[in-house]
């Protein structure tokens, strides 16, 4: 029996208050049998879990911590100068601590993905993309991003790097057009109110507000082009 190819989902920091709706992503796409694998690079034990992501915590995977990080990036020299070498041609590039940080995260998550059948890696917001850039260029992967609103990374080089993904979700409509039919508007970021807000009226009339089923039915759909899936099984259609 072939096993079907799947889906790594990068991120950063978790919990995390500028993706208000991850826990509801990893949801509906269980819900729609899309192979997930959610990595998450750091966690912020200073933030309270709420009652969703109490929930969803078991089904992540945390990276070691600091010090196994800081090992992993000692004991692979070629891998540390090839990654750096890469930046060095770069016509725009992050802050050196952020690519010092998502490089550490590249080297740990590199032999954990190689032993979970992904073949595409989703980067959940602009930091996490640097990391999943690297990858892309030690595994071969296939790469799609979101990108939050405010990101502090260069313009220039949020750009570029999308230039190297194969889709992914952006807040602003003219990026969208610019890059064509693989990005499209994202509506998980709701900006005409509060999220907080939103969530309590949905909870209230049982009309999600802030995204539908359509939305993510369309979004399952993509990352299983994009992972090769769909050559082997077919999405379910969830309302």
């Amino acid at each position: 029996m072939v096993r079907s190819q799947a889906v790594a989902y990068l991120i950063d920091r978790w919990p995390d208050h500028e993706l208000p709706l991850l826990e509801r992503e990893l949801g509906e796409m269980k819900r729609r049998n899309v192979p997930i694998f959610p990595f998450v690079c750091e966690l912020d034990s200073s933030e309270r879990l709420d009652g969703t992501a109490e929930r969803v915590a078991p089904s992540l995977e945390f990276l070691p911590d600091a010090m196994v990080l800081e090992a992993e990036w000692r004991t692979s020299p070629a891998l540390t100068q090839q990654l750096e070498e890469d930046r060095a041609q770069q016509s725009s590039r992050v802050p050196g601590a952020i690519f010092l940080r998502q490089a550490r995260f590249a080297l740990v998550l590199r032999k954990l993905i190689q032993n979970k059948d992904v073949s595409h890696i989703h980067a959940t917001s602009s930091r996490a993309l640097v990391c999943a850039l690297m990858l892309k260029k030690l595994l071969g992967v296939t790469v799609s991003a979101t990108i939050e609103p405010r990101s502090e990374l260069p313009r220039e080089w949020i750009r570029n790097a999308l230039c190297e993904c194969v889709g992914g979700r952006l807040s602003n409509q003219k990026s969208v057009e610019q890059l064509g039919d693989a990005f499209f508007l994202d509506k998980t970021t709701f900006r005409s109110a509060p999220k907080k807000t939103l969530g309590q009226i949905t909870q209230k009339i049982q009309i999600d507000l802030m995204t539908g089923s359509r939305f993510w039915q369309q979004w399952g759909e993509l990352l299983l082009r994009w992972s090769g899936s769909n050559r082997k099984s077919k999405i379910e259609n969830r309302r």
